[in-house]
């Protein structure tokens, strides 16, 4: 899975798929033999990433 620096998934042509985040293991790098604590600092930061990205693109209310 390929996804920019706001955590946005992106698709075949490295264009954000509108609403679609990914974070922790599934951003890359590391699958199933990592250091330990690792997916979960990828997941804090890419989580926060696409929060502050969805929470940007939110309608006002």
């Amino acid at each position: 899975m390929k996804v920019d620096g706001q955590a946005r998934v992106l698709d075949a042509n490295d264009r954000p798929i509108p609403g679609l985040y990914a974070a922790g293991e599934v951003v890359g790098m590391y699958w199933g033999n990592y250091t330990g604590a690792t997916s979960v600092l990828k997941g804090l930061v890419f989580g926060r990433l696409a929060g502050t990205d969805a929470a940007r693109r939110r309608p006002n209310a």
